[in-house]
């Protein structure tokens, strides 16, 4: 990513807090409940590993992978399944697990196509909310942090497939070389 800046936005410290807290709140309002978590791939997968870990409740697991396809930082609004879940749905709570909520497309793609598989419930888990990126009505029953308008990388989110590995969350801004 020649010619951008990463800028620390969240340490591994404050994540971890964030993830905690989520997982306390999820646990004590699915006590007593069968819940399915649907991760959505590939950006939350490192959100679900660190999540499951501090749940108190036993849960199962399943993953979908979700395209929009458009070109660099930007999604081209058609969306695509291009990984369905596998478990069985019905009659169990479904927790979508979501690193970003931005257009609020893709979660609306998802939520309405679980809804066929006649679930208890369906709700979702967002790390991260980016409200001014808005196009369609959609909020996290369970939410992280709300953040600006900003382009994101690290903590499993990435860039053209570089920087999930980062343990903390950046944010990505273009380097002035006539101020340096």
């Amino acid at each position: 990513m020649e010619g951008y800046r990463l800028n620390p936005l969240l340490s591994q410290e404050q994540i971890a807090s964030i993830v905690q807290g989520l997982a306390n709140q999820i646990s004590k309002d699915y006590t007593g409940r069968e819940l399915v978590l649907v991760c959505i791939l590939k950006g939350a997968f490192m959100f679900l590993s660190d999540l499951i870990r501090h749940l108190q409740i036993p849960v199962q697991v399943d993953f979908v992978r979700v395209a929009s396809y458009g070109s660099g930082m930007k999604t081209s609004g058609k969306t695509e399944m291009t990984k369905d879940i596998e478990i069985p749905i019905e009659k169990k709570d479904v927790l979508i697990i979501e690193d970003i909520i931005d257009s609020g497309r893709t979660l609306q793609f998802l939520k309405d196509r679980l809804a066929l598989l006649n679930p208890c419930s369906i709700k979702v888990c967002a790390l991260l909310d980016k409200k001014a990126r808005r196009e369609v009505e959609m909020e996290a029953d369970y939410l992280g942090i709300e953040v600006d308008d900003l382009f994101i990388v690290g903590y499993g989110i990435d860039f053209n497939e570089k920087f999930r590995h980062l343990p903390e969350i950046y944010y990505v801004t273009p380097i002035d070389h006539a101020k340096e």
